[in-house]
């Protein structure tokens, strides 16, 4: 299910964050995470929130500036949010989300990330995440939404 409005929300505020135009609260306060849209929290959680410290309100100005590479992913994530794609990443399953944590505080996080990268490697292209398929990112980039006089 495709919640347009709130994804649309979503593609916004990750825009004005990664450009340094709101804060972290102000970007995590613009949000209704209780879509039925699975992608609104999957991408909080596994792509938005890694961006920045919770623990102080700040831009991603300065030293919290985002590299290049993190943006360019950004602006994957706000063109998948444009799109009318469902969100075909699954969860992990409980007990490998069980073993990662357990990888993780035995080994201080340096297996668990790997083991967490490899468990969705499984399901599609995770270098194209959200996409699932380098396929259907391809034929987005070709519609460029911001270019388009809709957005």
């Amino acid at each position: 299910m495709i919640d347009r409005p709130e994804r649309d929300n979503l593609a916004h505020r990750l825009r004005l964050l990664a450009a340094g135009q709101i804060t972290n609260d102000k970007f995590e306060d613009s949000l209704d995470l209780r879509s039925e849209d699975a992608a609104i929290w999957r991408i909080y959680k596994d792509g938005a929130w890694s961006l920045y410290s919770d623990l102080k309100e700040h831009k991603l100005v300065g030293r919290d500036k985002l590299t290049k590479e993190v943006k360019r992913n950004v602006a994957r994530v706000v063109l998948f949010l444009k799109s009318d794609r469902e969100f075909e990443w699954r969860e992990p399953a409980w007990y490998m989300k069980a073993l990662i944590s357990v990888l993780g505080i035995l080994t201080f996080g340096l297996v668990s990330g790997w083991f967490y990268r490899y468990s969705w490697a499984k399901q599609g292209d995770v270098n194209v995440w959200p996409y699932l398929r380098t396929a259907d990112l391809d034929e987005d980039l070709k519609k460029q939404p911001y270019l388009d006089g809709k957005s």
